[in-house]
């Protein structure tokens, strides 16, 4: 630094501009600078590509493949075995005898089934389910929801309770609540506060 300051003094001394040479990016920034770094990169590409093509001959999967691995290969020896297959033979030759029935069960089948018969006919009351579709003090109410009730499913039987102060419209005697629910399902929409109920129901 104290040089350099020594060599400006002694430029402005002597009546010159010193200013210290410096490279910058115009100098290098020439055409022959851009040709050759053209030339570069067009045989870096060029090699790509001949590499590329190398290994894609010498290594392709759409080749056959030419070693014999023969040699490598276990070699099994078939072992031939005389198969004698015989037929079985029974141990008695003697004719197995057909068994016979020695009685005749009809008669106690139906003497059973004719008593349970006669014991599912006292019974006339079972668990199973209703729909409910009213509940309330008006009479009048109670039988217009079941002629309502009627019109819309005419096979099945309404019924009117009255249990102080309400009256209550049931619908049907279902064993199974899968039937009980697709009755309810087609009363629902006229009868918004219906419901299905847990009841004993009578067996025709």
């Amino acid at each position: 630094m104290q040089t350099t300051a020594f060599v400006r003094r002694n430029h402005r001394i002597r009546g010159l501009d010193f200013q210290p040479k410096t490279v910058s990016l115009k100098m290098v920034k020439t055409p022959y600078f851009s040709a050759l770094l053209l030339l570069l990169s067009l045989l870096v590409v060029l090699d790509g590509c001949v590499s590329g093509k190398a290994a894609s001959k010498s290594g392709g999967s759409t080749g056959a493949f030419k070693d014999d691995l023969s040699a490598f290969r276990p070699v099994y020896q078939a072992e031939e075995k005389a198969a004698e297959t015989q037929p079985a033979q029974p141990a008695d030759n003697k004719p197995v005898s057909k068994a016979t029935p020695t009685g005749d069960m009809t008669k106690q089948l139906n003497t059973i089934l004719d008593t349970i018969a006669v014991r599912n006919r006292r019974i006339r009351y079972a668990n199973g389910y209703r729909v409910q579709i009213y509940s309330g003090t008006s009479r009048e109410d109670a039988n217009n929801a079941r002629n309502r009730s009627y019109a819309l499913f005419p096979d099945i039987t309404p019924h009117i309770a009255y249990v102080q102060p309400n009256f209550r419209v049931k619908v049907g005697d279902f064993i199974d609540r899968l039937e009980a629910q697709r009755v309810y399902a087609g009363l629902s929409g006229e009868f918004p506060n219906s419901l299905i109920l847990a009841e004993r129901i009578e067996i025709r």
